[in-house]
C-alpha cells in the first residue's frame, strides 16, 4: 500500500521578519516569506495614511502578517524597534535613503544589536552610486530600464508603451524573495549576517539578457516588437469573430506549422515551398500573416485557442483578468481566505500541490498586544502609558 505523501512543512518556520516595506514590491515579498512560514510583523502606524486608508490591494499584499503600529519618529518607538530587531532574523525596507539610518535603525546601527541580522534595503536604483538618493517608481524604471523602448508604439488601451501597469514591482518582490532565502541559508552555514542593497532597475535589467548581449556584443537592437515574436513566423495577436476577440499565437518550427494548416484544413500549404520552412515563412511573412488572420477572423478565440493547441500549435486567447479568477483551475492560485477574501498564493507549488500558509491581512495595530506584551515583555500598565503618549499609534 502506497504510502500517503506528507504534508509540506514551512520552511522558513522560525524565521522572524520585521517589514518596514510598503506600496508594493517589498510587501510582496514578504507575503511570500509569511506563506512559507516565516513570522512577519510589519511596522505600521496610524500616523501614516496609506496604513490607516488600507487600499484594496493592501489586504493582498499583506495576508498572513502581524501587524504592529510603533510611532518611528518618537526616540521610545525607536527603542523598542532596536529590541523587536534583536530578537528578529530579518528586516525589510524600501524607505528614502537615509530616513531609518536618521532614526538609529541603519544597518550598521543593528549590527550591533543583532550581529546575524540579514538587513534587506531595497530603492529604486541602489544605495550606492551617485543616483543613490533618487526618488523612483516602478512605472518610471520601466522605461529607464529600455524594456519600454523594446514595447513599439504606444497604446493607451494596454500598457501605454510598458509603462503601466508597473509589473517591475513583482519582478522585484521575486528577486528580493530569492535574495533573503539565500541570505538565510548562507546563515544557516556560515552564522553570518547580511546587508542586500536591491536595486529595482537592475531587478529588471536583468530580464532583458538577449537585447543587452546584442547591444553588448555590437549586433545591435531589433525593432521594437510590439506582439511580435521575431523568432515566429507567423507570430501576433489577431483579432477572432466576436466582440474584442484575440488570440496570440508564434510558430517557430516547421512542425507547428504543419499543425497549423491543418488546424485550418489548409494542408496544401503545409508543403507550399513558400511556406515550407521557417526561413521561407520568414521571407514571405506578410503573406502568411494574411492566411492566418483571415482564417482567424471567422472563428472564436475559445475555437481557435482549442483547435490549434490540439493540433501542437502554441496559442492562446486573450482573456480578462476577470476570466482568470473565475477559471476552476486557477482556484489554487488565487484561493478564498477565511474572511472570504482572496488573496495570491504563491508562483510555485511543491508536489502536493501546497502553495503556501495562507491566511487573512491582519487590522491595523492587530497585533500589538503579541508584540508588545509576549514578545518584548512589557507590562500592561507600559503599555497603557506608551498608547497614550503616541508611542504605539
Amino acid at each position: 500500500m502506497r504510502a500517503e505523501p506528507a504534508m509540506p512543512t514551512s520552511a522558513l518556520a522560525g524565521v522572524r521578519v520585521v517589514d518596514f516595506s510598503w506600496v508594493m514590491a517589498g510587501p510582496l515579498a514578504t507575503k511570500m516569506l509569511a506563506a512559507m512560514g516565516a513570522e512577519v510583523i510589519k511596522i505600521e502606524s496610524t500616523t501614516r495614511p496609506e496604513h490607516v486608508k488600507r487600499y484594496g490591494w493592501s489586504s493582498i499584499l499583506n495576508s498572513g502578517k502581524k501587524s504592529c503600529t510603533i510611532n518611528l519618529a518618537m526616540p521610545e518607538g525607536q527603542g523598542l524597534l532596536r529590541r523587536l530587531v534583536g530578537m528578529s532574523d530579518v528586516l525589510v525596507e524600501n524607505f528614502s535613503a537615509g530616513v531609518l539610518t536618521k532614526y538609529g535603525l541603519g544597518y550598521e546601527d543593528l549590527r550591533n544589536v543583532r550581529p546575524d541580522l540579514i538587513y534587506v534595503s531595497a530603492s529604486g536604483v541602489g544605495r550606492q552610486g551617485p543616483q543613490r538618493d533618487a526618488l523612483a517608481y516602478g512605472t518610471l524604471l520601466q522605461a529607464y530600464s529600455g524594456r519600454a523602448g523594446m514595447i513599439a508604439a504606444p497604446n493607451p488601451q494596454l500598457e501605454a508603451m510598458g509603462i503601466l501597469p508597473a509589473w517591475t514591482d513583482p519582478v522585484t518582490a521575486m528577486w528580493e524573495c530569492t535574495a533573503i532565502l539565500a541570505a538565510i541559508r548562507h546563515r544557516r552555514h556560515t552564522g553570518e549576517g547580511a546587508f542586500i542593497d536591491l536595486s529595482m532597475l537592475e531587478s529588471t535589467v536583468a530580464l532583458l539578457p538577449e537585447s543587452l548581449l546584442r547591444e553588448g556584443l555590437g549586433a545591435g537592437g531589433r525593432a521594437p516588437g510590439g506582439n511580435v515574436d521575431p523568432e515566429g513566423a507567423p507570430s501576433g495577436c489577431y483579432r477572432c469573430d466576436g466582440a474584442d476577440s484575440w488570440l496570440m499565437l508564434s510558430v517557430r518550427v516547421d512542425a507547428e506549422w504543419a499543425g497549423l494548416c491543418q488546424a485550418m484544413r489548409r494542408g496544401e500549404l503545409a508543403d507550399d515551398p513558400r511556406f515550407q520552412r521557417h526561413a521561407a515563412r520568414q521571407e514571405n511573412r506578410a503573406l502568411v500573416e494574411q492566411l492566418v488572420a483571415g482564417w482567424l477572423s471567422g472563428v472564436s478565440a475559445e475555437a481557435g485557442e482549442r483547435m490549434l493547441q490540439e493540433h501542437g500549435v502554441p496559442a492562446a486567447r486573450s482573456r480578462h483578468v476577470g476570466d482568470v479568477v473565475a477559471d476552476p483551475r486557477f482556484d489554487a492560485v488565487f484561493p478564498v481566505l477565511e474572511d472570504g477574501s482572496r488573496t495570491i498564493a504563491l508562483p510555485w507549488a511543491d508536489a502536493s500541490g501546497w502553495r503556501g500558509n495562507l491566511h487573512s491581512a491582519p487590522d491595523i495595530g492587530a497585533d500589538n498586544d503579541y508584540v508588545f506584551r509576549t514578545l518584548l515583555g512589557l507590562p500592561a500598565d507600559e503599555i497603557e502609558r506608551l498608547t497614550e503618549s503616541g508611542v504605539l499609534r
